[in-house]
């Protein structure tokens, strides 16, 4: 195949045949590429065996440090959950993240002047209407406008007010743990699914957003009318006060016993709804294999597991607050039923009816308003669950800051690319083993590194280490003299390039995956692409620079992804240079002709090659093989292959006899179906 076309088609001695055919020109490369590679010169059954075996080890090892691991791995994904009452800190948090707080009396007062009024024209109409002609019309009608227009003025302003620091609330809370997750170290990522992630960003924050202000702030109101009203009733039917206060002793009672199970089952809610979101994300991403593999029936079985779990949570939340409801409403009816009673048998000489009939209108209403005070102080706290989840967030320990003004290198930094690493220890976490275990040794300026070893040696740590992906637990790593440890992240990782394996694109056009921050012209960009072989391709379509890339670059190959990465660092023309095996996605003939480029375009630079195949770094300047974290072996390549029993040596045989062997192993195959 060659750009979508079928370009020969045949058997493998026909093709092979045909010189110019575009399979003899793939074989011809990669036997070009093997050639590159020269062993020492032995006895070959003497080193293939114990290559052999210690490769079994090493296998066998990574295999148990990966069944060990298995169940931290796991045990780090679980979320984190707070037991017990939401702590008072929570609450001053949300209270004073908008103006410190200040607005929060303003409303209180305007809640407090509202009440008054509202309260007072009511007191005003029933007092002057005990006795005929006690006010006159026009003033009895005047103060009660002016009363209810002042009470209308300020419930007005309570609405505004409340707006505006529930928006800039959340506001502040949602960026600072955007803030706070965007600054999080790599590990952080590791340890968290991004369901729990989006959980807490969608559903926490809609929570935060729409309902725990306006409840909150209902809850402060309703203490606030539940507390005018009990002074009103006190004054004017003190007869029937007792009665709410038994009331309301015993609604604090089932609260306090209600609270301890729903508050558990709040928590349970917001747990439970996270793993439903990575199962789904994960089956969208993998739906292509599950189908291959038939696979549906088993996906499908567990979302509705999860689903079922995440009901059960909801519904046992959900009626144990119908349980409240039921017997807070239940037991106000009654009291409120004798409420009544009391006030109709009492003689006119004790209460006026006038006054009679406020008491009883103000102990309906207060008979709701205790129900719904129960109630929304419950709620309230079920709710500041979800402020409690979005503050762990918020707290994440950072990596370091992306400047450092009193550490700043020269803006010319690193003139020579020269890297020192001294007694370097690197590990992922203060619980699990050093991965790096005292690496010592020098890239000279201007070199070509590469760095080679068997599965779980170090070398992707070692990379991560010189980015500060991983922050070093002792030693150091110097470039040009300059402790990268002491100045900022952007001041370092700015002034590296790397080309990694896994080659990343961003939603958005071509241009703006080539040049990110618009520092490059158009002939700048060609010019690197032509390098890299790629302005053909970029041609094809209509838009030119400006052809779409889909999310993650799913609408080009994986190759042609790892070109746009190399001509990306390849305009920046960094001094240091990592290559985390840059070609590892393209055919063997356009590797050898990228390699060529990157030898070419890179002359200067200090060229750091993570060589997951021999040949890539068969021809740089010195090779340095780590094994278990240590150096074992530090020279140039040819230094390096004439000691026999070196690892290196080892190495390089390997490859060329699993090349060789599965070249034989295709040749057989074809003389057998031949035979047949």
């Amino acid at each position: 195949m060659k750009n979508g076309h079928i370009v020969q088609s045949g058997k493998y001695a026909e093709l092979m045949s045909d010189s110019n055919g575009e399979l003899s020109r793939h074989i011809a490369a990669h036997r070009r590429s093997l050639n590159g590679v020269k062993p020492f010169k032995e006895d070959k059954p003497h080193h293939k065996r114990p290559c052999k075996t210690h490769q079994i080890e090493a296998l066998d090892e990574n295999f148990s440090l990966s069944l060990g691991n298995v169940g931290h791995s796991v045990k780090t994904q679980e979320e984190e959950t707070q037991t017990g009452r939401v702590k008072w800190s929570v609450y001053s948090t949300f209270i004073t993240s908008a103006y410190k707080g200040a607005l929060v009396p303003v409303i209180l007062l305007c809640q407090v002047l509202f009440q008054i009024l509202q309260m007072g024209s009511n007191y005003w109409i029933s007092w002057a209407t005990e006795v005929e002609g006690k006010v006159s019309r026009e003033q009895l009608l005047g103060i009660f406008v002016l009363m209810s227009g002042g009470s209308s003025i300020f419930i007005l302003g309570r609405a505004v007010l409340m707006a505006t620091i529930a928006i800039e609330t959340a506001q502040r809370m949602f960026l600072g743990m955007v803030t706070s997750i965007f600054a999080a170290p790599i590990s952080f990522f590791d340890a968290k699914p991004s369901s729990q992630i989006l959980n807490r960003s969608s559903t926490d924050q809609g929570t935060l957003d729409t309902d725990i202000p306006y409840r909150l702030g209902g809850l402060a109101f309703a203490l606030i009318q539940l507390l005018s009203i009990i002074i009103l009733m006190s004054k004017v039917a003190w007869q029937v006060f007792p009665l709410f206060l038994v009331v309301l002793a015993i609604s604090i009672w089932y609260q306090g016993y209600y609270i301890s199970t729903a508050r558990e089952l709040a928590r349970m809610v917001g747990i439970r709804k996270a793993p439903i979101l990575h199962h789904f994300s994960e089956t969208v991403v993998g739906a292509t294999i599950i189908r291959c593999f038939n696979q549906e029936d088993r996906f499908l079985t567990k979302i509705l597991k999860l689903v079922d779990d995440y009901s059960r949570v909801v519904f046992h939340n959900s009626t144990s607050m119908e349980w409240l409801c039921l017997r807070i409403n239940f037991l106000f009816d009654v009291v409120f039923f004798l409420a009544l009673t009391i006030l109709v048998t009492l003689p006119r000489t004790a209460i006026d009816p006038s006054l009679a009939g406020l008491a009883a209108t103000y102990g309906l209403n207060m008979n709701v308003l205790q129900a719904w005070v129960i109630w929304n102080l419950c709620n309230v706290e079920n709710k500041m669950i979800s402020v409690e989840r979005i503050l762990q967030f918020t707290n994440i320990a950072s990596e370091a800051p992306p400047v450092i003004e009193d550490c700043r290198p020269v803006p010319e930094w690193p003139k020579e690319g020269k890297i020192e690493l001294e007694n370097l220890h690197v590990q992922y976490r203060p619980n699990l083993p050093v991965v790096l275990k005292g690496i010592t040794c020098t890239f000279p300026k201007k070199k070509k590194i590469g760095v080679v070893g068997r599965t779980g040696s170090g070398k992707s740590t070692l990379i991560q280490a010189l980015f500060r992906v991983v922050e070093p637990s002792a030693g150091r790593i110097l470039i040009d003299g300059v402790d990268i440890c002491k100045i900022g992240l952007h001041d370092l990782r700015s002034k590296l390039g790397i080309i990694p394996q896994d080659p990343t694109l961003f939603q958005g056009t071509m241009r703006t995956n080539l040049d990110p921050l618009q520092q490059h012209t158009d002939p700048e960009i060609w010019e690197v692409l032509h390098k890299c072989r790629f302005a053909e391709i970029i041609r094809t379509d209509h838009a030119v620079l400006e052809a779409p890339v889909a999310e993650d670059g799913e609408n080009w190959s994986v190759g042609q992804r790892q070109l746009v990465c190399l001509a990306r660092v390849l305009l920046k023309k960094r001094r240091i240079l990592v290559l985390d095996e840059a070609t590892a996605s393209i055919d063997t003939a356009t590797e050898n002709i990228i390699q060529e480029t990157i030898r070419e375009e890179t002359n200067g630079c200090t060229v750091i090659t993570v060589a997951h195949r021999i040949p890539t770094i068969i021809d740089n300047d010195l090779v340095l093989v780590l094994d278990e974290g240590k150096v074992i072996e530090y020279d140039s390549p040819s230094r390096l292959l004439e000691n026999s029993s070196s690892m290196f040596s080892k190495l390089v045989t390997e490859f060329l006899s699993r090349s060789s062997n599965s070249h034989s192993q295709s040749m057989g195959t074809f003389v057998n179906t031949n035979a047949n």
